[in-house]
């Protein structure tokens, strides 16, 4: 008979850590961390919920609408930017 078992028969409890973690650095840093994201990670997965078509469709055109105007805005300064770097080159 073990001592833990040994004393929960006679009423004495004996105190128990629940996370599963240990006094060991690398578990602490490494191990204890990566099952709490792991297990963050799946309660947020269980609880997320696909988007139905109407929702798709305007996530995609805000996405589609950010890009484009994104690709503008780098177009027009590297429009500006390559005679500017011209003239600064040029004159040296």
């Amino acid at each position: 008979k073990s001592v833990r078992a040994s004393l929960a028969s006679s009423g004495v409890e004996m105190s128990r850590r629940d996370d599963g973690a240990s006094d060991d650095p690398l578990t602490q840093m490494v191990i204890a961390p990566s099952i709490k994201f792991f297990r963050d990670s799946q309660m947020l997965v269980r609880r997320c919920a696909k988007p139905d078509k109407k929702e798709f469709k305007k996530i995609t055109l805000a996405t589609a609408t950010g890009f484009l105007i994104m690709g503008f805005i780098g177009f027009f300064v590297k429009l500006i930017f390559i005679p500017l770097n011209n003239i600064i080159v040029g004159s040296l």
